[in-house]
């Protein structure tokens, strides 16, 4: 961005206003300012402006040297006072410092605006050309890095959307495959316990759950075997005494 020197573009104005009071200071002031020397140059300016409180020309280059301390919002407050000047050229030159300021207060749009007055007062001014296209490629570059920045931001959340939707049908996944494992343990152990008791109440059958098969079965061994029932019979007899009367 381009930035003229303010007080060399006021020289002009000085020279034409040397009869204006506290001029002697005014040009102190310069030649202070042009050694970079801006609180001293300040100081003169504000000397001056006692005898000449309405001075355009004290205005811009006191906005020039607070434009200089960077004192941006002292420095606007001054340009715009100086626009009380008669002159087009004059008021062109306080738009022209004016958009410079603002610029510096990154109020872009607002810049815009005041290198657009001062173009129309001075049509011829090469420097307020520049600088306008220039600060409107950069609010265009500044839109496009914005646009850009959130479409990125925006691709982030879509994908950590999508990687938390995955992970929570991971994790359903992994519950739902736990519950059905729980389940089949569960089975298992039912069925298990199911054989067992079958098991120990087949081991337990009783006299009156037999079969006729099975009755059949031990009658037709008792009758194959019979001595096995003599020789009980037998047993039963001998344990019984006799008594003979002795009379």
């Amino acid at each position: 961005m381009k930035s003229k020197s303010i007080v060399i573009l006021l020289l002009a104005l000085i020279a034409t206003a040397f009869s204006q009071p506290g001029r002697g200071k005014i040009i102190q002031g310069n030649k202070l300012y042009d050694q970079q020397k801006y609180d001293e140059a300040l100081t003169k300016y504000r000397d001056a402006e006692v005898q000449a409180p309405d001075s355009p020309i004290l205005k811009y280059n006191i906005a020039a040297a607070e434009y200089k301390k960077k004192n941006y919002q002292e420095a606007l407050k001054q340009n715009q006072a100086a626009l009380n000047q008669a002159d087009a050229t004059a008021q062109g030159q306080a738009y022209y410092n004016i958009g410079n300021t603002l610029f510096r207060m990154n109020k872009w749009p607002e810049c815009i605006e005041a290198y657009k007055k001062a173009l129309e007062l001075n049509p011829d001014d090469q420097d307020a050309k520049y600088n306008l296209e220039y600060v409107r490629k950069l609010m265009k570059d500044q839109a496009s890095k914005q646009n850009q920045q959130q479409q990125q931001q925006q691709q982030q959340q879509n994908q950590q959307q999508e990687q938390q939707q995955q992970d929570q049908q991971q994790q359903d996944q992994q519950e739902q495959q736990q519950q059905q494992q729980d389940q089949q343990q569960q089975d298992q152990q039912n069925q298990q316990q199911e054989q067992q008791q079958q098991q120990v109440q087949d081991q337990q059958v009783s006299p009156d759950d037999l079969s006729k098969e099975d009755a059949a079965r031990i009658l037709e061994a008792l009758k194959e075997d019979p001595q096995n029932l003599s020789d009980n019979r037998k047993l039963k007899s001998s344990g019984r005494m006799r008594v003979e009367k002795d009379w």
